[in-house]
């Protein structure tokens, strides 16, 4: 009985398989609601930036985007059995002792990197996972398996937003090494 519990636990690990899926595209989003006639003041897209940074101020909001594609092998989203975003250690904080607290939350929809603005990103399902730590250390694994199980056209967008303060992170084109840990059975 023992053997065959063994064996089974073997065949069982021995069919998952394991992706590191680094970021595809990225966007930082700049939005103010000050209203300038009918159209806010700030609805900015930085692309192209070294950095990006998420700030939930009190008129002004920055939110990172971020996107993921799926291993073209990855077909059934059910047989996704983990997702974990591994984010960088953050370039800058200036929260209260350099702690700093982050959302994560899934977009519905895609989203064109170079053009995207406030006003035309996709929407921003519930949070997901929301997290505190200081500068000085790497943020946590975050649990992002629903998001991934939910992905659309085998891409996961996902949206960094800050409740304590700015924290700025490296984008794709500044060498950011975020990147999705994905386990399938």
């Amino acid at each position: 009985m023992k053997l065959s519990f063994a064996i089974s636990a073997f065949a069982a690990a021995a069919a998952a398989t394991n992706y590191m899926v680094p970021i595809s595209k990225d966007a930082g989003l700049v939005y103010t609601n000050m209203m300038c006639g009918t159209t806010p003041c700030g609805d900015t897209n930085l692309s192209n930036q070294s950095t990006y940074t998420a700030f939930l101020g009190n008129r002004d909001f920055r939110r990172i985007l971020m996107s993921y594609s799926l291993p073209s092998d990855v077909t059934d989203m059910s047989t996704i059995q983990s997702c974990t975003l591994m984010l960088p250690q953050p370039v800058s904080t200036s929260g209260t002792g350099s702690f700093y607290s982050l959302s994560v939350s899934p977009l519905v929809g895609d989203y064109d990197a170079n053009t995207v603005t406030p006003r035309t990103a996709p929407p921003a399902g519930a949070s997901i996972a929301q997290f505190s730590s200081t500068d000085n250390l790497m943020p946590p694994s975050i649990d992002v398996t629903a998001a991934c199980k939910d992905a659309v056209g085998g891409n996961v967008g996902l949206m960094l937003d800050s409740y304590a303060g700015p924290v700025t992170f490296p984008t794709k084109l500044g060498g950011s090494t975020a990147q999705l840990m994905i386990t399938t059975m």
